[in-house]
């Protein structure tokens, strides 16, 4: 059998960036739901960006992997 998973968030948005206290090198790029095809070239431009030329990483601040953590 074959299944077509499309792994989303809680608020739909995906999750981009590096989680806090993470191994160093790990990068997220997960949960575009069914936007996965339109948003991969977006999501690769910009975590790209991240890791290889640091930029600022509150530049993904609507797509941190910390946002669904209690403050």
């Amino acid at each position: 059998r074959w299944a077509g998973l499309r792994p989303g968030t809680p608020d739909g948005a995906p999750i981009l960036g590096r989680p806090a206290e993470s191994p160093e090198g790990l990068f997220l790029a997960l949960g575009h739901y069914r936007n996965g095809v339109l948003l991969a070239p977006e999501t690769a431009e910009k975590l790209t960006s991240l890791i290889l030329e640091g930029e600022n990483a509150s530049a993904l601040g609507a797509f941190s992997p910390g946002r669904f953590e209690p403050r």
